[in-house]
């Protein structure tokens, strides 16, 4: 090696070995300091993506056990109610048996139905006041689908083509109104009407009469059964020029949904009043709008199951509702009357729990013209026209993630248990409307419907009948309270797993990304070592080149 002195090799070499120990002594306080062992993406690119995964995992592993933890609670919620109900029908088949007591009075007998009576109307309140954050868990009612079913409620019909005249002139015009107007002449006015498509159809099958009064241009007629009138002022229009020149106006009779543009072209100057222009306008005064609509203007939900169901129809007016209930297929055909016009009438299939309220605008609509024009509504999601979807109702089927991924999650089922027909107490389970129907039925075979006066023969039957129907209601219930369980054994089962699945996935991803401190602190002490020796040696050696003033000497 020779003697020189602008390069001091052993110095570079020194002070590379200082600066590789610096930062290796950097590295391990930094991550004895934070206690990673990646704290940039540098230390470890791989490994902090595997850690990042790892830690998405976990978070999705923790929130799911939280989620099933608000699914057992719930599970646990109905439970309850679903014991004191089971408990209720418990009292009421003693009570059905003890009216079998024939020492006991019609007014004692009375008694016991009255008691059975507020029994029934506890059950339904119980099942209303069953709610876990807003969900309703035991009166979870039907309610029609509005994205897949192709009929719902407020859903407007179109019988025949809807077409708009005015005194037998197009479409697009109103008329011409030409002669003098105000102080000038050889004007000419055209107006053009539009009406937008909603109103076209309420409109459809009435006439439509333009009136004046000075410069007030009244619009008036019926829509929907009820008489409508709106009045405009019209603006006056100033002729500037002797050339022709059009002045255009627009008025909107938004009550009508009609806007009429007025286009009035002047060839001199001067004014032509409002007054002039509403009368012009009048010639032409009376509009039509032909046609036959109207709209289903409600459905009515009786506990009617979840499901979709078809309707066909024949060419005399019957429509056929189709569909399944209880896993059996049901059909039930039924012969619509016509509607008269701007009234409503209702359409009741009584097997499945559904009625239509179609409503019918300005003309008469027969049966078949409804029928027909129902089985071709076709705004769903279903491949086939005329389908009415049905979900269970709010929250029905309430879906909880079991695991990290989107893919993985369980179902728990709402259920209504309500005893009533229909409204507000409206049943699912035909079980527990046969509870509601043998208690409370106004026919003389129901207890609802006896008195002091009927037989002992008849007090017995409906009392059997009550009890009967107290013993399937409480096999439904005892089955879904076995359903519920045996769901929140499972929900115990999966938080386990998912609780074992967390901890594995912390301890794998703490060994990519969690400082070794046994291992770390070991490099700390070699570091600090290696950088004394290092400073020491880069002292040294930059005293290596006064060896060269001696040989000068």
């Amino acid at each position: 090696m020779s003697t020189v002195i602008n390069t001091n090799m052993a110095s570079l070499f020194a002070q590379n070995s200082l600066a590789s120990a610096q930062n290796n002594l950097a590295t391990s306080v930094q991550r004895l300091s934070s206690g990673l062992r990646i704290n940039t993406a540098k230390d470890d690119a791989a490994g902090l993506s595997i850690a990042q995964n790892m830690q998405s995992q976990i978070n999705g592993t923790n929130q799911s056990i939280r989620n099933l933890s608000d699914a057992t609670n719930l599970l646990q919620t109905a439970d309850t109610s679903l014991a004191t109900i089971q408990d209720m029908l418990l009292r009421l088949k003693q009570l059905a048996v003890q009216g079998y007591d024939g020492s006991l009075s019609a007014t004692q007998k009375l008694s016991i139905v009255n008691e059975m009576k507020d029994l029934n109307d506890e059950i339904n309140a119980t099942a209303k006041r069953t709610q876990f954050n807003g969900v309703d868990l035991l009166s979870s009612g039907s309610s029609v689908d509005d994205v897949n079913s192709d009929i719902y409620a407020g859903q407007e019909m179109v019988f025949t083509a809807v077409a708009i005249t005015a005194n037998s002139a197009p479409t697009s015009s109103v008329g011409t109104g030409v002669g003098s107007a105000g102080t000038l002449s050889n004007n000419v006015s055209t107006y053009t009407l539009q009406i937008s498509d909603v109103f076209k159809k309420r409109m459809a099958g009435n006439s439509y009469t333009f009136s004046s009064a000075g410069s007030n241009l009244t619009l008036t007629g019926t829509i929907d059964g009820q008489s409508v009138s709106q009045t405009l002022s019209l603006d006056s229009v100033v002729g500037t020029s002797t050339t022709s020149t059009i002045t255009s106006q627009s008025y909107n009779f938004s009550s009508f949904g009609t806007s009429i543009t007025l286009d009035t072209t002047t060839t001199t100057t001067g004014t032509i009043t409002g007054d002039s222009l509403a009368s012009a306008f009048v010639t032409k005064k009376t509009l039509a709008v032909t046609g036959k609509t109207g709209s289903i203007s409600d459905i009515q939900l009786s506990g009617v199951q979840s499901g979709t169901y078809t309707l066909t129809a024949n060419t005399t007016g019957v429509l056929t509702m189709s569909g399944t209930l209880d896993g059996v297929l049901t059909t039930q055909a039924l012969q619509l009357s016509t509607v008269s016009a701007n009234t409503t009438t209702t359409f009741d299939f009584a097997s499945f729990g559904v009625k239509f309220d179609v409503t019918a605008y300005a003309q008469d609509i027969t049966g078949t013209l409804i029928a027909s024009q129902m089985v071709l509504l076709d705004e769903g999601t279903q491949t086939a026209a005329g389908s009415l979807v049905l979900s269970q109702g709010q929250n029905s089927e309430l879906e909880f993630q079991s695991g990290a991924t989107s893919d993985a999650y369980i179902t728990v089922n709402t259920l209504n248990v309500m005893t009533g027909d229909s409204g507000t107490t409206a049943g699912a389970s035909a079980d527990m409307k046969s509870v509601g129907t043998a208690i409370t039925g106004t026919d003389d075979s129901y207890l609802g419907g006896l008195n002091s006066s009927d037989s002992i023969s008849t007090w017995q039957s409906a009392f059997q009948g009550a009890e009967s129907a107290i013993d399937s209601a409480l096999d439904y219930i005892s089955t879904q309270r076995g359903i519920f369980g045996s769901q929140m054994n499972r929900l115990s089962y999966i938080s386990t797993n998912l609780t074992s699945q967390s901890t594995n996935l912390q301890n794998s991803r703490s060994a990519i990304i969690d400082t070794d401190f046994a291992s770390e602190t070991a490099k700390l002490t070699k570091g600090q070592i290696m950088q004394q020796a290092a400073t020491a040696m880069l002292a040294q050696a930059n005293q290596m080149p006064n060896v060269v003033l001696s040989l000068l000497k």
